[in-house]
């Protein structure tokens, strides 16, 4: 058991200094909250944790066998999932009033956050190298069932990126209304957002080029 729970500790520790390095899921909630505001932060954080809880019950399903089998599969979803976060990044970029133009009720802002938010975790190629191939290795028979252990461990993470994400949005929010409340501030600092997105995106695809692999 305590064997468990230290192996259970590192995984936590390596999320959390995972989660702490830049890359496409926190350069979007930056950009969502410079732009939008800390609620549309937090519903994009909410969306990328609910991706990332959608892919643990897909690993725990043994998912990840089928990207054993057709690594060609995976190797597609890589490209797609850096399509869209190129996207997402030009959205930012060429935006003139934060991530979206305004609409009329809170309800269509908050649920674009969450619905990109989730759409952002299930084709970041980052997320998914994570979950199919690196959260397994930290399974070993002492934990039991996999399908268990991938649920525990799993949902850790996507807890953690809900809680470490929401507070950074909600940080960004305020620390760009108190020290550059010019909307055209706000509006360039998302737009750098998704500027370091599109470099992100862009060195994944030059990674995968090369014949590197694409880390989370």
């Amino acid at each position: 058991m305590e064997v468990v729970s230290g192996r259970y500790l590192v995984f936590v520790a390596t999320v959390v200094s995972l989660i702490a390095v830049p890359g496409p899921d926190m350069l979007y909630v930056l950009g969502r909250s410079l732009g939008s505001g800390g609620r549309a932060g937090c519903f994009s954080a909410a969306g990328i944790a609910s991706g990332y809880a959608l892919l643990t019950l897909l690993v725990a399903a043994g998912f990840q066998l089928v990207f054993e089998a057709f690594p060609s599969l995976f190797l597609a979803l890589k490209y797609i999932g850096v399509a869209y976060l190129s996207w997402l990044a030009f959205r930012l970029i060429r935006s003139d009033g934060g991530f979206d133009a305004p609409k009329p009720g809170r309800g269509h802002t908050d649920w674009a956050a969450f619905s990109s938010g989730v759409a952002t975790s299930l084709l970041n190629p980052k997320g998914l190298l994570f979950y199919f191939a690196i959260l397994p290795q930290f399974f070993a028979a002492a934990d039991g069932p996999f399908w268990r252990h991938a649920l525990l461990y799993g949902w850790t993470t996507s807890l953690l990126c809900l809680t470490l994400y929401s507070a950074l949005g909600c940080a960004a929010s305020y620390g760009a209304r108190r020290w550059t409340p010019e909307p055209a501030a706000s509006r360039n600092l998302s737009r750098l957002a998704g500027g370091l997105l599109l470099l992100s995106a862009l060195a994944m695809l030059g990674a995968e080029w090369s014949g590197g692999a694409i880390s989370h």
